[in-house]
Formats: C-alpha cells, sequence, structure tokens
C-alpha cells in the first residue's frame, strides 16, 4: 500500500515539473525571449513549417530583385510571366542547343559559378536566385520555357531544394504546391508578402525533448530525417514530368546538376541523393553528379574536401570549374 502511496506521489511530482517547466517555455515565448525562442530547439527545419514560423526573416528585396505574384522574387533584369497558363499571351522566342537558360537557387547564382560561362564564348541567360526552392525553380522554368524554345536548358539545385517545397513560408512567404485527389494544385498565389502568421500554440518542452530524441536518431544531422518522405518524392517526381512534357514541346534539351553540402563528401550523401539520381537515370536525363565529380577530383588529385567549397559553404570557383567542365562536355 505504501509503495502504491509513494507511486502516486512521484507521478504528482513529475506532472507538477512537467506543468512548471511548459508554462516557463510558455511565458518566454509569450515575452519573445529570443535566448530560448530558437527554432533549432524545438523543430526540424527541413520538416516543420513551425521552425520557420519562428524565423523572424522577412525579404528584402536587393536593388537587382523585385517582387513577383507566383515567384515571390526575381531579379529586375529578367523577364519573367506574371500568369500561370497555357500559351502565354507573351510571344514564343527561339534559339539553338548552343544557348542555354540557367534556372536553379543560390549556387546556379553564384559569382563563382557565373564567372566560368562570362570567361567562355557561351551565350546564356540565369534565372536562378538564391532562396528558391524546387518549387519555385520548376515554376520560373514553366513561366519561360516559350520564351527559350530550341534551347539547352541548365537545372541546378541543392539536394535539399527539395525540402523547401513542402513549406508556404521560409525567409518570407511563398508558393506551395498541394495534393488533392492525387493532383498537385498551386496554393498562396499571388503572393501576399504582408500575410503574417497567427501566433501557432504547441507544447514546447514536449517539441523539445521530441526533436532531441529525433537528432539523436540521425546522428544530429537533421538533414538525415526521413520525415514527410513520401511527399517530398511525390513533388519531385511531379516536377520533373512537367519539365520532360515541357522540354519536349518547346523542342529543348535537359541537363540537371544536382549539388551536395560538403558533410555529404565527408560523411554520407542522405536519401535524397539515390532517389534523385534513380529519378534522372530512369528518364535519360542528363545528369552532372557534382558529388561524384568531387568525390573523383578528391580521389585521384589527393585534393582535401575543403579546398573545394568557399566560406559561404557553397562550391567554390575550383570546384564550379570542375562543374563547368562537365556541361561543356554535354552540349
Amino acid at each position: 500500500m505504501s509503495i502504491l502511496i509513494n507511486t502516486k506521489t512521484y507521478i504528482k511530482i513529475f506532472l507538477v515539473y512537467i506543468i512548471i517547466f511548459e508554462l516557463i517555455f510558455q511565458i518566454c515565448f509569450f515575452f519573445n525571449f529570443s535566448f530560448i525562442k530558437k527554432p533549432d530547439l524545438y523543430y526540424n527545419g527541413f520538416c516543420d513549417q513551425k521552425y520557420w514560423h519562428l524565423v523572424d526573416n522577412s525579404i528584402s528585396f536587393q536593388n537587382n530583385t523585385k517582387y513577383h505574384p507566383i515567384l515571390t522574387i526575381i531579379k529586375k533584369n529578367i523577364f519573367i510571366p506574371e500568369k500561370l497558363k497555357n500559351g502565354s499571351d507573351t510571344e514564343s522566342k527561339t534559339g539553338t542547343k548552343k544557348d542555354i537558360s540557367i534556372y536553379g537557387s543560390s549556387y546556379n547564382n553564384h559569382n563563382d559559378f557565373i564567372a566560368h560561362f562570362n570567361n567562355s564564348n557561351i551565350n546564356f541567360q540565369n534565372y536562378a536566385l538564391e532562396s528558391y526552392g524546387l518549387d519555385q525553380i520548376y515554376l520560373s522554368y514553366k513561366l519561360t520555357a516559350h520564351l527559350n524554345k530550341n534551347k539547352t536548358i541548365l537545372i541546378g539545385f541543392l539536394l535539399e531544394d527539395l525540402d523547401r517545397s513542402i513549406f508556404s513560408k521560409r525567409e518570407y512567404n511563398k508558393v506551395k504546391f498541394s495534393k488533392i485527389d492525387n493532383i498537385f494544385e498551386i496554393k498562396n498565389i499571388p503572393i501576399d508578402l504582408k500575410k503574417e502568421i497567427k501566433f501557432n500554440f504547441d507544447f514546447y518542452l514536449f517539441r523539445f525533448l521530441k526533436n532531441f530524441y529525433n537528432l539523436i536518431s540521425s546522428d544530429f544531422d537533421p538533414r538525415q530525417s526521413k520525415c514527410k518522405i513520401e511527399i517530398k518524392k511525390d513533388l519531385f517526381i511531379y516536377f520533373l514530368n512537367e519539365i520532360e512534357k515541357l522540354s519536349k514541346l518547346n523542342n529543348q534539351k535537359i541537363i540537371v546538376i544536382t549539388y551536395n553540402l560538403k558533410q555529404d563528401l565527408i560523411n554520407k550523401p542522405s536519401w535524397r541523393y539515390k532517389f534523385i539520381k534513380d529519378q534522372l537515370k530512369e528518364r535519360n536525363i542528363t545528369h552532372i553528379d557534382s558529388y561524384k565529380i568531387l568525390k573523383n577530383k578528391s580521389s585521384n588529385n589527393l585534393e582535401n574536401i575543403d579546398s573545394f567549397f568557399g566560406n559561404d559553404l557553397h562550391n567554390n570557383y575550383l570546384s564550379f570549374g570542375f562543374i563547368f567542365d562537365a556541361i561543356k562536355e554535354k552540349l
């Protein structure tokens, strides 16, 4: 009988402590105490929308960028139609396979990457932009495919750019594809930059403990988590199928570059690498595999992996040069 009483007492004490700690979390969040309101403590930025709700960043247009109702942000000197419809009201334009239209995120817009094109005789147009997810990359191509008939289309992305596609907000409000009755539909357009996220109540002590457990399970690399893996795979297959259709319609050659973070070369790639590689191979799409290129260069030339990356964690001029050489071979 005494054991039962002691057990009940311990449970009550345990519950009281849980309530106290949760109240402390709630108070800290309510008053925006930055030392505790850190999204990495509670959520996985590759899975949880609430992670990005806690990120206070808001978009600030640079001198060379402007608002776009579908992509949120584009370059000022590049024309991209603002309506998604077949048979665009903008006149089609043609080129040749020697002309390249570049799409992607920060890697394909990196100064060290573009420098190789500037030092060549290749005629190119660059739609790539920092912060783009694979959904925005696909849409930037869809909106401009008719403006680049007969050209070579160069699409480059970091493997984790796929994860950005599941969110309606990251550093800014963005487009989102929702699967309804097995059909992907575009939501959130036109993009409302002023739309604010309402306060989201959560049990932060539980989130903290759950996130810590998940980090242990993934060797403290949140990228290795397979959270929402099915919707991510479905999105990639959808984007790839649509890109294939558009490229055939516009007589274009597709080249895809996949980029990896330095951790992939030092340790091992995430599940994304094999999945994306297999999907490209299945469709016989020309694939420039930066992971394979840099791994081979490192082994053959005894190069240090660090020598391939800059301070901004992107590839540097040296490794972009290896990738550019591979591009020229495929043209």
